[in-house]
């Protein structure tokens, strides 16, 4: 069968229903999921029948999402578990309750996440985006916690797959190694771009460590999408980033939400990207490669290939949450 293309503003549904999926039976955990990206990916793949577990903070409003998305795709099958990925106890504490539902993972989404936050530290003592864009999204503490903590499920549910979404902000820069926590200066979009890095080193470092085992991992740039990614970020400096045309409309590259998610359902679902797993996307397809300029909407930064920097993150990552 002749794999269907997409593009940069295809949407999630359409995705899902090019791939042509059934996801019954299938359980999908999407961190993030009550904002944004967040709830079109969610929505996206109940469409298909899966079993979609979102996490909240605030359980008032992820219980509304909730009821949105069984009212909009007639699935019930659609939960809501309690999760802050500030807080490394919290992600415990999740691994926990999950584990008791004795149920095997088969896509897990890292969705959650922050961009250029005014200077400031997680509960457990690391720079915001750090915290929580990596350590929240990466071992058995945070999401580097979450993930590796979940492995077991993982594994269970094989073929199974991790999707972390990165962002082209990963360009500006590497790993500060001699101040990761940027507490000699810090630059909002530096540390924001070295958590993006660390998605992409961790995408590549996890699928060499398990992918021999059933679980495929992959990082993806969402693309430009206006959504509360963007709080922090005073008008003015988004006027003067050129994301807005002179009528006050943003400029043509940005997406909306519905083709925002589009690139993680394509990452969860894609039979093409079997034995692709490391592999960084954009646009519903692999990524054309390293491309330092930051006035194209596509590629990466060098540093954002280097399997040496992929290990030493993992390892460093481990000491940071106290992995015994």
């Amino acid at each position: 069968m002749t794999t269907p293309t997409f593009h940069a503003k295809s949407t999630a549904l359409e995705v899902v229903k090019g791939l042509n999926v059934n996801l019954d039976g299938k359980l999908v955990l999407i961190t993030g999921g009550t904002s944004g990206i967040g709830i079109e990916t969610a929505r996206a793949l109940a469409t298909v029948n899966a079993h979609v577990i979102i996490t909240a903070r605030d359980m008032n409003k992820g219980a509304e999402i909730v009821e949105d998305l069984k009212k909009s795709t007639k699935n019930e099958n659609i939960d809501v578990m309690e999760l802050d990925l500030n807080l490394f106890q919290s992600v415990r504490d999740f691994v926990e309750r999950f584990r008791t539902r004795n149920t095997p993972i088969n896509i897990l989404i890292c969705n959650a996440g922050v961009m250029a936050c005014p200077y400031g530290k997680t509960v457990d003592g690391f720079e915001t985006h750090f915290g929580v864009n990596h350590l929240g999204h990466f071992l058995h503490l945070g999401h580097f916690l979450l993930t590796t903590s979940l492995v077991p499920e993982l594994k269970t549910g094989k073929p199974s797959r991790v999707v972390v979404v990165s962002s082209l902000a990963n360009k500006r820069g590497g790993i500060n190694w001699d101040d990761i926590n940027w507490e000699k200066k810090y630059d909002k979009w530096l540390a924001y771009a070295q958590s993006k890095t660390a998605n992409i080193l961790f995408a590549k470092q996890f699928n060499k460590l398990y992918s021999s085992e059933g679980v495929q991992a992959y990082a993806l740039h969402p693309g430009g999408i206006m959504t509360n990614l963007v709080k922090h970020l005073p008008i003015e400096e988004q006027q003067a980033m050129g994301w807005f045309k002179e009528d006050g409309t943003l400029v043509d590259r940005f997406k909306n939400v519905e083709q925002g998610a589009s690139t993680s359902v394509y990452a969860a679902l894609a039979p093409e990207l079997d034995n692709h797993g490391g592999e960084y996307l954009e646009n519903c397809a692999i990524s054309q490669g390293v491309n330092p300029d930051m006035t194209t909407f596509w590629g990466m930064g060098i540093h954002a290939v280097d399997m040496e920097s992929a290990e030493r993150l993992w390892k460093l990552s481990e000491q940071l949450v106290k992995v015994e």
